[in-house]
């Protein structure tokens, strides 16, 4: 009872494992060999300048399946031509070819990489129009257009004004302000035009004067002719008696983009000779003692703060409303004196 199995049992036994070992593989997890090869997908358009790509390589096992999500590892042969800037993303800086390595495990594979060169096709203005007040100050800025609508970086744009009478605009030749700084100078119309590599855009300009003039009419609270000064001086190796008086000045906000103003006063000095009750004054010297333009900033009230482009560095001057003008708070640079300046305005 206890011997050796019968024939018919041992054949029963052979038929159950033989059908129970595919049952017990499909419980287990294919695996893959070690990764034969790696392929780079190369990009499905050409590509210029400046692109930012995404690097992509397929990696195989030794059976020639695709192992999904094994990592890669990436290097630029010239990093003047290319760059990574992630681990997978490649900066293209120059036109040329640059080879990429790409690893994985031991396997490596690289691919040459053609970059090409943009070349401008139209230059955009923005604004394309502009319409200004005298004095006002713009920026305008050339998009260099290539293949692709792409934007060409690093190339050298030329602005130049139809009229430097109406409008001037900075460029290498002329450093107004910098590439592109518009100033509008006086009422009219003019094309601006802006070129590189051959290819022009323009943008029209157009500028009215739209100026608020105001006269000097008190400084320091006291009325024009106003003594500022008075004391000995020496003229020409003879010392002499002299006044200062402010006898005049202009206070002027322009523009339309942008409020402007532009400030000044002129002094006169004066030899004076007494001969008793009788007082001579000889005009020695006729200057623009205080000059000065800027910013404007209107606050509450229509109080003004005026931020100086002439006077620095960072000088404010405020003004306040008046029924017929304004005061001006005018600030010396340098030791924070402050001159009072009446101004009335001028009936146009």
């Amino acid at each position: 009872m206890y011997g050796a199995p019968s024939r018919r049992a041992a054949l029963t036994l052979a038929l159950g494992a033989a059908f129970a070992l595919p049952a017990c593989s499909n419980d287990v997890a294919p695996s893959h060999g070690g990764r034969a090869a790696i392929t780079i997908v190369a990009p499905a358009d050409s590509v210029f300048e400046g692109d930012v790509i995404r690097l992509t390589a397929k990696v195989f096992d030794d059976a020639g399946s695709e192992i999904p999500g094994a990592p890669v590892s990436w290097s630029a042969g010239d990093t003047t031509l290319g760059r990574l800037t992630s681990a997978d993303s490649l900066t293209l800086l120059r036109p040329g070819t640059v080879r990429i390595t790409a690893r994985s495990g031991a396997s490596t594979t690289t691919y040459d990489l053609t970059i090409g060169r943009l070349v401008a096709t139209k230059v955009e203005l923005t604004p394309p129009v502009l319409s200004l007040g005298r004095g006002d100050r713009v920026q305008v800025v050339a998009r260099l257009v290539g293949q692709g609508n792409r934007t060409i970086v690093g190339r050298q744009i030329a602005f130049s004004s139809a009229d430097s009478a109406v409008a001037v605009i900075g460029s290498p030749d002329n450093t107004v302000g910098g590439p592109g700084f518009l100033i509008a100078v006086g009422p009219g119309s003019t094309t601006i035009a802006a070129s590189a590599d051959g290819v022009t855009g323009t943008a029209h300009v157009g500028v009215v004067v739209a100026d608020t003039n105001f006269v000097l009419t008190h400084f320091n609270g006291v009325p024009l002719p106003a003594l500022v000064a008075a004391d000995t001086v020496t003229f020409n190796g003879v010392k002499e008696f002299a006044e200062v008086y402010a006898d005049s000045g202009a206070f002027v906000l322009s523009g339309l983009a942008q409020e402007r103003y532009s400030l000044n006063v002129h002094f006169s000095q004066y030899r004076v000779v007494r001969n008793g009750d009788s007082v001579q004054r000889e005009l020695r010297l006729s200057v623009l003692g205080e000059i000065d333009r800027g910013v404007v900033t209107a606050g509450p009230a229509g109080n003004l703060s005026m931020l100086s482009e002439l006077i620095g560095p960072h000088l404010e001057h405020s003004a306040t409303s008046q029924s017929d003008g304004y005061l001006v708070h005018f600030r010396e640079p340098g030791d924070d004196f402050i001159i009072d300046l009446r101004f009335k305005r001028v009936a146009p």
